[in-house]
C-alpha cells in the first residue's frame, strides 16, 4: 500500500507542471507555410508568404497568451509579376508596412499537452499600421516537445481598409482565405 501511495504521489508531482503552468511555444519558419486564396472572376488567385518568427507564451490555467507571429509581407507572391507588383504597391503597401503581425491574447479550449486539440486563438492582426481583433480556429497536435498546427480563416481585407484590387472586368472577393500549416516546439516552463 505504501509503494502504491508513493508511486501515485510521484506521478502527480511529475504531472503537476503539465496541468498548471506556462508553455513556451516557438514556431519554426522553415517548417511553417502560409498560403492564401482570393476568389476572382472565373478563377482563384493562390499565393504564399513567409513566416519571419513566432514565439508565444501560454498560461495553461487562465488561457492568457502573449507573444507574436510575424509574416514578412514583402515575400507575398502569387506567381504573376504584374499582379504581385499591384499587391505590394497598392494593397499591402509593403514598402511602408513590410510586416503583418498577429499579437496573441488568449487561447480558448482545452489544449492537450500530448495528442490532438481543437482550440481558438484570439488576438489582433496588425496590418497597414492598424490592429484588428480576430479569432482563429486551430487544430493542434503535440507529440513530445514538438507540435503541428493547422489553421484556416478568413481576413476581410477590404473591410479592414486595404485597397480592393478589383477592376471593371476583373472582380475579386472582399475577403482572402488564409491557410497556415505550422510546426515547432512546445516546452513547459517551471
Amino acid at each position: 500500500m505504501k509503494k502504491t501511495a508513493s508511486l501515485a504521489l510521484t506521478i502527480l508531482a511529475l504531472a503537476a507542471p503539465l496541468i498548471a503552468g506556462e508553455l513556451q511555444i516557438d514556431l519554426d519558419p522553415e517548417l511553417t507555410s502560409i498560403s492564401f486564396r482570393l476568389q476572382a472572376t472565373l478563377h482563384s488567385v493562390h499565393g504564399s508568404a513567409a513566416l519571419t518568427a513566432g514565439s508565444l507564451r501560454l498560461n495553461t490555467e487562465s488561457g492568457d497568451m502573449t507573444g507574436a507571429v510575424t509574416i514578412d509581407a514583402t515575400t507575398a507572391e502569387t506567381g504573376n509579376k504584374k499582379r504581385d507588383k499591384k499587391m505590394h504597391g497598392k494593397v499591402l503597401a509593403t514598402a511602408d508596412h513590410p510586416k503583418i503581425v498577429l499579437r496573441t491574447r488568449r487561447l480558448d479550449g482545452e489544449l492537450a499537452l500530448q495528442g490532438v486539440s481543437d482550440v481558438t486563438l484570439h488576438g489582433a492582426i496588425e496590418i497597414l499600421g492598424q490592429s484588428h481583433a480576430i479569432g482563429v480556429p486551430a487544430h493542434i497536435e503535440i507529440a513530445g516537445d514538438h507540435f503541428t498546427a493547422s489553421m484556416e480563416f478568413e481576413i476581410p481585407y477590404v473591410g479592414w481598409g486595404l485597397e480592393d484590387p478589383s477592376t471593371f472586368v476583373l472582380r475579386v472577393a472582399k475577403e482572402v482565405q488564409l491557410t497556415v500549416e505550422a510546426a515547432g516546439t512546445v516546452v513547459v516552463i517551471d
